[in-house]
């Protein structure tokens, strides 16, 4: 029997790899954008609801006036995301919360944030 030789070895490593991640689509993250679609600057927070317990995958940051930036989400067995949001304005003084749930993301979507609510006691 021949011996295999370690270049072969890591062919077949990277063959098998490969063909793994083509079959589970190679997708483990969605990118999601998450939007200030207001004139207030946030502070924003995300969690990962597809993860248990849920992960945060944003804290408290300042995301200023029809800005955006982009999070990383887990898909869940059919590929969407699910991901809930704080946000609270930066203002002491004009003090507004807001928060909310989406599921069913697709890789590329954005979500709009904003603080319209009071913030309660």
């Amino acid at each position: 029997m021949r011996a295999l030789n370690r270049p072969t070895i890591a062919l077949g490593y990277l063959t098998f790899w490969l063909i793994c991640s083509s079959a589970s689509g190679g997708d483990d993250v969605l990118t999601i954008t998450i939007n200030n679609n207001t004139s207030d600057n946030l502070l924003v927070t995300v969690y990962d609801q597809n993860t248990n317990p849920a992960q945060r995958v944003l804290a408290s940051t300042a995301i200023y006036g029809n800005a955006s930036m982009p999070v990383s989400i887990s898909p869940d067995g059919s590929g969407m995301g699910h991901l809930s949001w704080t946000a609270m304005t930066i203002d002491h003084d004009m003090r507004r919360c807001g928060h909310n749930d989406k599921a069913g993301l697709n890789d590329g979507d954005t979500v709009n944030v904003q603080a319209d609510s009071d913030c309660g006691g």
